[in-house]
């Protein structure tokens, strides 16, 4: 007879036994606790990870058993939890599962490039806070949200970064939250009770005419083809990672249109945009010597090719050319784009087709770019008839 058994023949009225390893084929964790339903103890048998150490597997099944009845202690049931749960599974290993998935994703074409940086750059830093705060060895159960709370006052306060920045990891972790929640690593969303902080609206840094003029000038004479990229990304608003997948059939300089595919758009719709007057005659020598099948800027120097390039290569050169021009890091990749939509609005070109140019989910999202000068009263609400006495 075991010692659970003989734990629970003789133990009448207590609500759990404590639990122990038993090492056969599949080795697993063994404690009883009362099921409510029965008021009877039943038996939960975790399973112990196999490993290639023999040693670490019991270190691993030490630390298990350490978790468990620290928790039964507490007056933890697994009962009242969600079946099936994995719990004692280490809170390092589910981000390795969870960034293979997202690699997979990436792969296949399902994840915008710079989302899989992101992600992939996210779990990094929280691997490395597992680390510095000695807690490689924390179980998925503990990714709570008092150590979410203290983790992203670790990025706001610790690290000095904006409250934007702590919102945009709160926004990941929602994320992660969610895929260990549907795979039950954990048992509730631990990111559900915490709140944005920043409260301002987001600033956007606009490339001024005059530097434009320097810039136009600079990638004329060292690289045309990144020119005419910079013309594509401030004329049709075409974002960084969109802009690397465009092929050259996706251009008609007959229709003055770009179709920009689905699979290959941030907000996953397929949109035709148009080519203003001033971009044609740069995409029209662009294409003189391009093949239908090549990308539009390729890995040969953003010129027409048959090897895609890699988005970073966009902004990696806007900073080289920041470097060597002496130009502010404000203004980034992005101020171009920002630039083109706010310079459409200040020409009077209608709220909606700015929208549709830059393929926003709607006008309101547009709106946001409209200067404070040009934002007009509603003739309605002014010369309406109200009257307070």
């Amino acid at each position: 007879m075991s010692i659970l058994q003989n734990k629970k023949q003789t133990i009448v009225f207590i609500d759990y036994v404590p639990a122990e390893l038993q090492e056969n084929k599949d080795w697993r964790i063994v404690y009883y606790v009362k099921n409510p339903i029965t008021e009877k103890l039943e038996a939960k048998r975790p399973r112990v990870k196999p490993l290639k150490s023999i040693t670490e597997r019991r270190k691993l099944a030490k630390r298990m058993i350490l978790e468990i009845n620290k928790r039964l202690e507490t007056g933890w049931n697994p009962f009242y939890a969600n079946k099936g749960t994995k719990e004692f599974t280490k809170f390092s290993d589910t981000l390795k599962i969870y960034l293979k998935r997202v690699k997979l994703e990436y792969d296949e074409d399902n994840l915008r490039y710079d989302t899989f940086k992101t992600y992939r750059s996210q779990i990094t830093i929280l691997e490395n806070y597992l680390i510095e705060t000695k807690a490689q060895d924390m179980l998925a159960y503990k990714f709570d949200i008092d150590f979410v709370g203290v983790y992203l006052d670790y990025i706001r306060y610790d690290k000095g970064n904006s409250a934007r920045t702590r919102d945009n990891y709160l926004g990941f972790l929602g994320t992660l939250s969610a895929f260990l929640l549907q795979k039950k690593y954990i048992t509730a969303n631990p990111t559900l009770g915490l709140s944005k902080m920043n409260k301002k609206e987001k600033k956007r840094v606009l490339v001024p005419e005059a530097l434009r003029k320097v810039i136009f000038d600079y990638w004329e004479t060292k690289n045309k083809s990144y020119l005419t990229l910079c013309m594509a990304c401030y004329y049709g608003l075409i974002r960084r990672t969109e802009l690397t997948k465009l092929k050259v059939s996706d251009i008609s300089l007959i229709n003055s249109t770009i179709w920009i595919n689905a699979a290959d758009s941030k907000n996953k719709r397929s949109k035709s945009i148009t080519i203003p007057n001033e971009l044609m005659p740069f995409l029209t020598e662009h294409l003189l010597e391009a093949k239908q099948t090549d990308f539009l800027f390729s890995n040969d120097n953003f010129a027409p090719g048959a090897e895609k390039i890699h988005p970073d290569r966009v902004t990696k050169n806007w900073a080289q050319m920041r470097t060597t021009l002496n130009i502010s890091k404000s203004i980034d990749w992005y101020s171009l784009k920002d630039s083109g939509i706010t310079d459409l609005l200040r020409a009077g070109v209608p709220l909606i087709s700015v929208r549709d140019q830059a393929r926003h989910h709607s006008s309101a999202q547009t709106d946001t770019y409209t200067p404070k000068e040009l934002r007009e009263a509603d003739k309605n609400i002014q010369t309406s008839s109200v009257k307070f006495t």
